[in-house]
């Protein structure tokens, strides 16, 4: 077992919201004017290309490219978190702010499938035929989480009439709590536990062979990988509880999150592109509501990094297994 890392630990991602006392304007980039025309520009040279077959090549710009290599830099090896502000309905169209999310997630990274459809861009909004009760694709309220890649981001195109509001806390400053008040429930989340991911409940592999760590510690590098809900529906399908120390580590983490002082909240304003580490960041949503008139949707990045993090390689098995069931589902249309 990989051994737990007992020290606090000292990183810019290791905040917290008592530390930033703007709050989420700590974590906003203003884009400039330069960058803004930089972006038009990129738009109307990619536009003869499908938005999904544009290369980083493409799309680059010396007004945007600096910007774009600072956001990974940060995202990478920093903060590990970034807000940008600027591509605005009101000047930039549906079609063009999604061409302007995709451009970006190039600087970052590859895009990911992130369902067994193969969608490259994830439409985040209600869906009623979501056949496997994805997430992303309903309405209800997303307790903390991480998602399955190394890079992960997400572009309000619209808001709802009411609700949505995002959550973002830091799974290093989770970690010095741990290890300030209950050490002892550390060993249990370096263990974590089996899986069962939805993309592939219907298939004869439901559940993960191997326990997927929470927390892992590769070279002194501490990163995070938590699906609670998957966890427990592995535990149900097992016929087993999840292990005592285990169940009450992400009762505790999920309490933290919660509080005021450790985890921030707020809305995601149209046009706000927020980019993080994965490995780095528990995020959630509450719940929300369209009307008639008004229906959220946000866009969403999963990005294998251009340079990746070190991590236990069995925290690959999620983002591994969306892969995969797209595969498979390439194959049964083919036959």
């Amino acid at each position: 077992m990989t051994p737990v890392f007992r020290q606090q630990i000292v990183h810019p991602a290791a905040w917290t919201s008592a530390s930033l006392p703007r709050g989420k304007e700590s974590l906003i980039r203003d884009l400039t004017a330069d960058e803004l025309a930089g972006f038009e520009a990129l738009i109307a040279k990619t536009k003869h290309i499908d938005i999904q077959d544009v290369t980083q090549a493409q799309f680059d710009d010396p007004r945007t490219t600096p910007l774009l290599t600072d956001v990974r830099r940060n995202v990478e090896s920093g903060r590990g978190a970034i807000v940008l502000r600027g591509v605005t309905p009101d000047r930039f169209s549906p079609a063009d702010m999604e061409r302007v999310w995709w451009g970006v997630g190039t600087h970052l990274g590859v895009a990911n499938v992130q369902s067994s459809t193969g969608d490259r861009i994830g439409y985040v909004e209600d869906d009623e035929t979501n056949p496997v009760k994805r997430g992303y694709r309903s309405s209800g309220e997303l307790y903390w989480h991480t998602d399955s890649p190394e890079s992960i981001g997400l572009m309000c195109i619209r808001q709802a009439a009411s609700g949505g509001m995002s959550g973002m806390v830091s799974t290093l400053a989770i970690h010095n709590e741990i290890q300030r008040t209950r050490p002892d429930l550390l060993d249990s989340l370096y263990e974590g536990y089996y899986y069962a991911i939805p993309e592939v409940k219907f298939t004869d592999k439901p559940l993960t062979d191997e326990r997927i760590p929470v927390y892992s510690n590769v070279d002194g590098v501490v990163s995070c990988m938590l699906a609670a809900s998957f966890m427990r529906e592995a535990a149900k399908k097992r016929g087993e509880p999840l292990p005592a120390k285990l169940a009450e580590a992400l009762n505790l983490i999920m309490e933290l999150s919660d509080r005021p002082d450790i985890g921030l909240r707020f809305m995601l304003e149209p046009g706000e592109m927020m980019l993080w580490n994965n490995y780095l960041y528990l995020h959630c949503r509450s719940e929300f509501e369209n009307s008639a008139t008004q229906k959220r949707l946000l866009l969403r990045h999963w990005l294998d990094a251009h340079t990746r993090r070190p991590v236990d390689p069995l925290m690959y098995t999620r983002i591994n297994a969306y892969k995969w069931s797209y595969r498979e589902a390439v194959k049964r249309k083919a036959s």
